[in-house]
């Protein structure tokens, strides 16, 4: 059985099935996080030691950055 391979910006310029689904659902896992973190209350980010304005900068940063 093959490997399927998708063109992409790296040194060889291909990369395989697996790791363009492994980045797909990190990527899906981290706008979630994300969206969790901007739904917090002041004082649950106070318990983490995250301020408001960090929270907010973190949650609008788009799901590659």
């Amino acid at each position: 059985m093959q490997n399927a391979t998708f063109k992409a910006h790296t040194s060889t310029g291909i990369i395989s099935a697996t790791s363009a689904l492994t980045w797909v659902i990190e990527s899906v896992r981290v706008a979630s996080q994300r969206r969790s973190l901007a739904k917090l209350s002041w004082s649950a980010l106070n318990d983490i030691g995250v301020s408001e304005a960090q929270a907010m900068r973190e949650a609008h940063k788009p799901f590659w950055a």
